[in-house]
């Protein structure tokens, strides 16, 4: 409905072997955070391959090489944005985008988050464990 907050996955689930990947989604903003190396990047290739399925369709994608992100995004409705690279990619403008077009759902690599609605349950850090990777509650 429109002007409500809407969660367009509540999990991502798929294989890439050797991993299994279980992202869960608690808020409409995720915050992903983690030091450099984790798989962040990683994480979002893998994401480059499976929003190509009919189940994760509405997976959008950007990054550096992105063309035109700051106009681009603020076309996208109803999709599940993931943004690597954030805090050199969003600007004030963009983050009042992500506020109030209520539409999307977002993923976003970024450490700053000033600026952005977010709860306590938006911040999840990358965990391995037994080849199994998921997003969890950052402490």
């Amino acid at each position: 409905m429109k002007g409500e907050r809407q969660m367009i996955y509540k999990n991502i689930i798929f294989k890439a072997d050797p991993f299994s990947y279980d992202l869960k989604f608690d808020d409409r903003i995720t915050l992903v955070g983690g030091d450099s190396g984790v798989g962040k990047t990683v994480l979002y290739e893998m994401l480059e391959d499976i929003r190509l399925t009919d189940e994760y369709k509405a997976i959008r994608l950007f990054n550096y090489r992105s063309d035109d992100f700051q106009n681009t995004i603020k076309q996208c409705r109803d999709s599940f944005i993931v943004v690597d690279n954030a805090d050199n990619l969003i600007n004030d403008e963009v983050r009042k985008f992500i506020n109030f077009e209520l539409s999307n759902q977002y993923m976003l690599f970024l450490r700053n988050c000033d600026g952005l609605n977010v709860s306590d349950k938006s911040f999840k850090v990358m965990k391995f464990d037994n080849n199994k990777i998921t997003l969890e509650e950052e402490l």
